[in-house]
């Protein structure tokens, strides 16, 4: 016969079911935010340095306009003219046909800041706007390409809290570049005991983008003040594309320049590995001179002059690697009081006009 149901036993089945919606509710809770914040997506900005090369940043924008043509939200670019002598007086024209674009500002810097601080200046002035759900930071000469603008969006649509940074599958610079910039790496991961496989083309969501800005690191090397903040980050894969005109700014010695900016985010780490590896050479050399001693005085294993050669080079060595862990003191003292740039708060100035060159 059924067993007659008790008020113990509906107190019990209301206890499970009310633990099953908690637990169904604790589980579509972290999703339902999820979805909230990609369905809360209004406008992405994109931001991007400019110098001498409006040609291709006119083609860019078109391909552009391509690329996001199904988004369903505004988009506007925000290019940071880094002291052109050529202001590019041909845009309004060259861009009037656009369909998909919202709006595209040129920002003109007073003077030349380079490529990494016209980037950080034109964050700042996304930041100081605070309407952006995101940020895409990309090249203007069409090597960062506007297809592989989707897949970055696709990625931060996917997980919004994390940055979408492009990883190079495959470069396209010829056999000396690509020699020189894995040395470059290999330098990086001995000097700092990092590895950055990423470069400027990349996704950050809004809501890290105060914190990106008020970094000073980014003023020297965006990629390298990302990893340094340790913001999570999701790569995609890419493919580097082909310049619309004219020649790359990069050589070897831009690329040694560029190397020292990046590693210049972590000169405490590099500066105290240095003092590290001229301390131990020191004591090596001292242990060194004392050997030599001890074998010359205490047996006859010594070749005549020998000594006298073997201390010589020794104590050069000493000494050398003393200097070497004094400046290396030196520079890290002096990298640690000194003033550093916030590009949210100092990056104004360097501004000399706004200007909006389409708008639909």
């Amino acid at each position: 016969m059924p067993r007659a149901v008790g008020k113990n036993d509906r107190v019990q089945t209301e206890r499970i079911r009310m633990a099953e919606t908690t637990t169904t509710t604790r589980r579509t809770a972290p999703r339902d935010q999820e979805a909230g914040a990609v369905n809360s997506v209004r406008r992405i900005d994109i931001v991007m340095p400019v110098y001498n090369d409006w040609d291709s940043f006119c083609q860019l924008a078109h391909g552009l306009d391509t690329a996001v043509s199904d988004w369903g939200h505004s988009v506007r670019i925000l290019a940071v003219d880094d002291g052109s002598l050529d202001e590019g007086n041909g845009l309004v024209t060259d861009l009037r046909d656009l369909e998909h674009i919202e709006e595209i500002r040129v920002h003109r810097l007073v003077s030349n800041l380079g490529h990494q601080r016209a980037i950080a200046v034109g964050l700042s002035e996304v930041c100081r706007e605070n309407s952006s759900d995101a940020v895409i930071v990309m090249d203007s000469d069409g090597e960062d390409r506007p297809e592989d603008v989707r897949a970055l969006r696709d990625a931060f649509m996917q997980d919004p809290h994390r940055i979408v940074v492009a990883q190079r599958a495959r470069r396209s610079e010829g056999p000396l570049f690509r020699l020189f910039y894995r040395i470059y790496r290999l330098a990086f991961v001995v000097l700092t005991g990092r590895n950055i496989d990423f470069g400027n083309f990349m996704l950050i969501p809004g809501k890290f983008i105060e914190p990106v800005t008020h970094s000073g690191w980014i003023w020297n090397h965006l990629a390298s003040g990302i990893v340094r903040m340790r913001f999570p980050i999701r790569a995609v894969p890419t493919e580097r594309g082909t310049r619309y005109a004219g020649e790359s700014k990069m050589n070897p010695v831009s690329l040694i320049v560029h190397g020292f900016s990046a590693m210049s985010v972590f000169s405490d780490t590099v500066f105290v590995r240095v003092l590290l590896v001229s301390l131990v050479l020191s004591v090596g050399t001292a242990v060194g001179i004392l050997m030599v001693v001890l074998i010359r005085l205490l047996t006859e294993m010594a070749i005549p002059g020998w000594a006298t050669n073997a201390v010589g080079l020794l104590f050069v060595i000493f000494l050398q690697a003393l200097l070497l862990s004094a400046g290396a003191a030196v520079l890290l003292l002096a990298t640690r009081s000194q003033q550093t740039v916030v590009p949210a708060l100092d990056s104004e100035r360097h501004v000399r006009s706004r200007t909006t060159v389409f708008s639909r």
